[in-house]
């Protein structure tokens, strides 16, 4: 078995072709195909159902790709480790994070690691909490950042900034003015709920369930932005972090309400990795940096109406 044949196999499952595979390879696609059936032979096992349209893994072939990822990951790994040996910065982190962080506390970090480390290279996805620990403990993302109502036991955490959470009105609703309700007289009227599953939307019913109401749910919308736009227009109320709302809270279209029957909301947002990964310099660089950057960063911005959260 050789690590050409791994690789191959990666894109052929990334892929779903062998054309592709072939072309993003550089290589024929008969010889894509030769190294496939070479470990199908090697291991005595059928590794992908060739029959339907797109190929797909079979169980064994579902086994061994999660090998596949482990062994090229330790691979790169131990490359970083010998090219840390050299003198300059050079290197590859690939993060996932959760929405919220994506869009609106990242992009300034990103950029600015960037210009300070031009010959780093990063690469980042958005998806849910609970998908990004798999990944991390997968060892397919070098670091998550995730809330802190995901379970992230296994991992290593490191804190990254207090993310305030808040109901929001449009700016003429009754309770704008005072800026203070009980969550239930809120719940009387119609909620929007951002995200269609995940971590977030069970840490939000957990905010109701503390009073022992459920909301009067009548949107459900995967796009934060859209969510925005239909409590400016009052079509009822939504829970959502304050970073993601900053702008519009600034120009005075929604309005954060402080609840008066239960709690302060709010969930830490954390960095995580591997307890047993091998931190490139690459990636402990980004580590020290972002650890840093957005704990002044976050705590600046989190400003309402004059009011700091």
């Amino acid at each position: 078995m050789e690590l050409s044949q791994l690789i191959t196999f990666k894109q052929v499952v990334e892929h779903r072709s062998f054309t592709r595979a072939a072309a993003d390879l550089y290589i024929t696609q008969p010889a894509v195909s030769h190294q496939i059936r070479a470990l199908e032979e090697e291991l005595s096992q059928p590794l992908l159902e060739r029959s339907r349209p797109h190929l797909r893994l079979t169980y064994a072939g579902e086994v061994f790709y999660g090998y596949v990822m482990r062994i090229l990951s330790l691979t790169e790994e131990a490359t970083a480790a010998v090219q840390d040996m050299a003198s300059g910065e050079h290197g590859r982190v690939t993060i996932a994070a959760i929405g919220t962080s994506a869009i609106y506390v990242l992009p300034d970090f990103l950029y600015e690691f960037r210009q300070a480390h031009p010959d780093i290279q990063m690469v980042l996805r958005t998806m849910g909490g609970e998908e990004i620990c798999e990944m991390v403990l997968a060892d397919q993302i070098d670091l998550g950042i995730v809330g802190s109502h995901i379970d992230t036991s296994t991992l290593q955490t490191i804190f990254l900034f207090d993310d305030q959470i808040r109901p929001l009105v449009h700016s003429d609703h009754p309770y704008a003015k005072a800026r203070r309700v009980e969550l239930a007289q809120l719940a009387q009227e119609p909620f929007i709920q951002f995200g269609s599953g995940g971590g977030w939307r069970k840490y939000v019913r957990s905010i109701f369930e503390e009073i022992d109401i459920v909301p009067q749910e009548q949107f459900q919308i995967d796009s934060i932005d859209a969510v925005k736009r239909l409590v400016e227009r009052g079509l009822g109320f939504t829970i959502a972090p304050i970073v993601a709302v900053q702008n519009e809270i600034n120009a005075g279209t929604l309005v954060p309400l402080e609840l008066t029957d239960i709690t302060s909301i709010s969930r830490k947002i954390l960095l995580v990795h591997r307890r047993d990964k091998y931190l490139a310099r690459s990636i402990q660089l980004f580590i020290d940096e972002i650890r840093d950057a957005l704990r002044v960063r976050v705590a600046g911005r989190q400003v309402a109406g004059g009011k700091r959260f």
